[in-house]
């Protein structure tokens, strides 16, 4: 399994749940081996060495440079020898496109996960060297087998790959935190990182033309890393010229317990993105209990069937009119949100109790490989 980012770094969703899949394989007896690099790690971590982990062998590498990874592609080689399934994840790391071609020669399956990265949005973000890719990438799509986590990312697979590309669907899972002691305060949550992709700058507006939330107790936090720092210091900027300086705090990037007490005592998580595959901060707050207004533009159109948030455009009126519901709910339907919250988390997206669909998946990949023809 290869991974740019993989826990303990936090740089996006990926990190974590390329971890939460890898160690639901392992408890469930499965040899799993993992090669990453050593972005974002904490110093710690030992790199350039086999750990044994509780989510198999891992080895983070130590390359040159993010964007030239040597050593990553090299002890890739090493692993992908002896695996029966080769799973890439991202798209456009430079290292995958070498995993894939040496998963070919060695006629190995192939699973490769996009997570996200085929978005309209995403793919604004260097458009000319991500379409030379994806150009090279249908060369051998025949001998390919994605992965998405909803049906959004299924059909941007096929759309770029043809409608006969071979993809399973798969939801992320995670290992769920167990609900922390809550202490209710009067704020809003948005967590993840700080990049134009999240459209925290909708999530401003819309709150700036809410007299329900100026006038009242509530204030917004908003945490998590800064992946773009021209848009970090727009957001600063606009926060001061809407005036909500009072109300408006970035904590930066928040772990651990401290991170599941921020969910727990939130009185809402608000996602407003452009595009997601996933968002797994959204199961990270219904864990805790807490109801999540998500945009459209993500796949969580369960909160409206469970009734356990909202699914409303990110454009000013509908994401205010969401926001104020929450707001202005009266303490007995805000508990049944709450209970419908958590019910919805354990019962879909517990990694221990799912771990089946991807022994399957990789089993269907592995008995299909075998009848290709090279």
């Amino acid at each position: 399994m290869s991974a740019d980012c993989f826990y303990p770094a936090q740089m996006g969703g990926p990190s974590n749940a390329i971890y939460w899949q890898a160690k639901a394989l392992t408890m469930a007896g499965h040899d799993v081996t993992v090669v990453a690099t050593s972005q974002s790690l904490p110093s710690s971590i030992q790199l350039d060495r086999w750990l044994t982990l509780d989510c198999g062998r891992v080895i983070y590498t130590k390359n040159p440079h993010f964007y030239l990874p040597i050593k990553h592609i090299r002890y890739g080689w090493q692993a992908m020898r002896t695996a029966e399934v080769v799973h890439v994840n991202s798209l456009f790391y430079p290292a995958s496109l070498a995993w894939v071609f040496m998963g070919l020669l060695l006629r190995k399956p192939i699973v490769w996960s996009p997570h996200g990265e085929l978005s309209p949005v995403a793919l604004r973000f260097r458009p000319r060297l991500k379409r030379l890719l994806l150009n090279a990438f249908r060369l051998f799509r025949s001998f390919l087998y994605f992965h998405a986590t909803s049906e959004a990312e299924t059909a941007y697979i096929r759309q770029h790959f043809g409608v006969d590309a071979q993809v399973g669907e798969i939801p992320n899972t995670m290992e769920l935190s167990s609900p922390v002691a809550r202490v209710a305060r009067p704020y809003l949550l948005f967590m993840g990182r700080l990049h134009p992709i999240k459209a925290i700058d909708r999530l401003l507006d819309a709150l700036s033309t809410s007299p329900l939330f100026l006038n009242s107790e509530y204030s917004l936090i908003i945490a998590g890393p800064v992946a773009d720092k021209a848009y970090s210091s727009f957001l600063h900027e606009r926060v001061d010229t809407l005036k909500l300086s009072a109300k408006v705090t970035f904590p930066g990037p928040v772990y651990g317990e401290q991170k599941e007490q921020l969910y727990a005592d939130a009185r809402l998580l608000i996602l407003p993105s452009h595009s997601e595959n996933f968002g797994n901060v959204v199961i990270e707050s219904l864990a805790q209990g807490t109801p999540v207004v998500a945009s459209t533009n993500t796949p969580w159109q369960i909160l409206e069937t469970e009734r356990a948030g909202r699914w409303v455009s990110n454009d000013t009126d509908p994401l205010r009119q969401a926001v104020d519901q929450f707001i202005a709910m009266p303490s007995e339907g805000y508990t049944l949100f709450r209970t419908r919250a958590l019910k919805l988390a354990r019962q879909r997206f517990d990694n221990r109790s799912n771990v089946m669909q991807w022994e399957q998946f990789y089993e269907t990949v592995r008995k299909k490989t075998r009848d290709i023809t090279y």
